[in-house]
């Protein structure tokens, strides 16, 4: 064997005594160098396995950390809504409540405008501390021979002076002015346990408005009047009253609905106040009241019918508190325009031969129109200069003159045009007057 060939082979087996000799140290840094032993392997595996781990971890922790944000984003946002808190909240700007409420939509906190800023506004609980001890049941009663007196009918006033005036309606206490030997008026005084009787004072009919006064010992709760003329449609206003002449203290709560709602009574017109506030038999005389706990009218009727509820009508207090001090002062309303005649309207048709007008049904024995002349079933055709077409057009030259003004009348009787001049007297000197004719409008 050449030298060539034992230098070239890896291990080499002598002849003599066949021991192992070792390879080159070059060709065994060779192999330490590039070599890949199954340790390495496993080394590798679980360093990749590592990195799969630790990204799998590393994005699960992500998406919980997101869903856990978004769980507690959502939970707050349902905490504000149901507390109504929708403003700034941690620097972020939310929607108004106004923003997010649908339209149209009533509020009645809203709706309680206020026409005066140095006016405080008060809680329906207040109002009714406020005005409830001046608020009182009256008691129509007749007296019953033999027995004890009965219970005729109820409604409801309010004391407006410390002294005891009570300002109710007048259809409440009528018998008892018509016919006192039969009944009278009796009231429920705040800290009084037993009921006490009313004088009359004075009446009126037109604004179904009646002053009674009571006699006692000491300061009464009043009442703080109000300025009607400045209610706005869809204020609040509360009622408190006797409702069916036996819940003595029942509040109620609504808006105003409508303004110069025109109702007519005896040949003059009111504008009343609407109301959604319930008003029940019984509440007839009781105030009504603004969200600054002052009277701005008083309850005098109720419509109810298949179609319709909830209509309540008020005097409003402005249309009134003259007449409740001439009242008081005079015993009646003076200075009040007055003609004394009644009318009815004859259509189209309406009788065979008949011309259509307005013609004279009812007359006060002495009053202005029987002084002027006009007669009963005379046909009116103009007063003041004004066509004569309805009842309302005599009302309306009537209102637009004081006591005492001379107006000219033009009428047919029997066919002949007649030239009437008439002197506008005063309501209140014709109280209790007698009528002669057929009732008309």
């Amino acid at each position: 064997m050449s030298e060539n060939d034992v230098s070239n082979n890896d291990n080499v087996i002598t002849e003599d005594t066949g021991v192992k000799t070792p390879a080159s140290p070059k060709r065994m840094r060779r192999k330490k160098e590039g070599g890949t032993g199954p340790w390495f392997k496993v080394v590798v595996v679980l360093l990749v396995l590592s990195i799969i781990y630790s990204g799998i971890q590393t994005v699960y922790i992500y998406k919980l950390n997101t869903g856990l944000a978004g769980l507690t984003s959502y939970l707050d946002r349902g905490e504000d809504e149901i507390s109504g808190d929708k403003g700034d909240k941690e620097g972020e700007t939310g929607k108004t409540d106004k923003e997010e409420l649908p339209e149209p939509w009533f509020s009645l906190e809203d709706a309680a405008k206020i026409s005066d800023p140095n006016k405080q506004t008060l809680t329906t609980v207040e109002i009714f501390e406020l005005v409830s001890p001046a608020t009182l049941s009256v008691h129509l009663m007749g007296r019953i021979t033999g027995s004890s007196d009965t219970e005729i009918g109820a409604g409801t006033g309010f004391i407006i002076t410390e002294d005891g005036y009570i300002v109710t309606n007048q259809h409440v206490i009528e018998l008892a002015q018509t016919d006192p030997d039969l009944y009278y008026v009796t009231v429920s005084l705040p800290g009084v346990d037993e009921d006490v009787e009313a004088k009359i004072v004075g009446t009126d009919v037109q604004t179904d408005i009646a002053v009674l006064k009571v006699e006692y010992d000491g300061k009464l709760p009043c009442v703080t009047l109000g300025d009607s003329d400045t209610l706005q449609t869809g204020e609040l206003v509360i009622a408190i009253g006797n409702a069916l002449g036996t819940l003595d203290d029942t509040v109620t709560v609504g808006v105003v609905s409508a303004l110069d709602r025109e109702i007519k009574k005896d040949g003059y017109t009111i504008d009343v106040i609407q109301t959604d506030a319930a008003i029940n038999n019984g509440n007839s005389g009781g105030p009504l009241i603004n969200s600054f706990g002052e009277v701005i009218g008083i309850t005098n009727a109720k419509m109810v019918t298949s179609s319709s509820e909830g209509l309540g009508f008020a005097i409003p207090i402005d249309t009134v508190k003259e007449i409740i001090e001439d009242i008081i002062n005079y015993g009646k309303v003076i200075n009040r325009p007055y003609l004394g005649v009644s009318v009815m309207k004859v259509e189209e048709g309406a009788y065979y031969g008949v011309t259509p007008g307005v013609y004279a049904a009812k007359m006060v024995i002495g009053g202005p129109a029987d002084q002027a002349g006009i007669e009963i079933g005379d046909l009116i055709l103009t007063m003041d200069g004004v066509a004569i077409t309805k009842s309302d057009d005599i009302i309306d030259v009537r209102d637009s003159h004081e006591v005492g003004d001379e107006v000219e009348v033009v009428v047919i009787r029997e066919g002949k045009e007649i030239t009437l001049n008439l002197v506008i007297g005063d309501s209140g000197d014709y109280e209790g007057a007698e009528y002669v004719g057929e009732d008309g409008e």
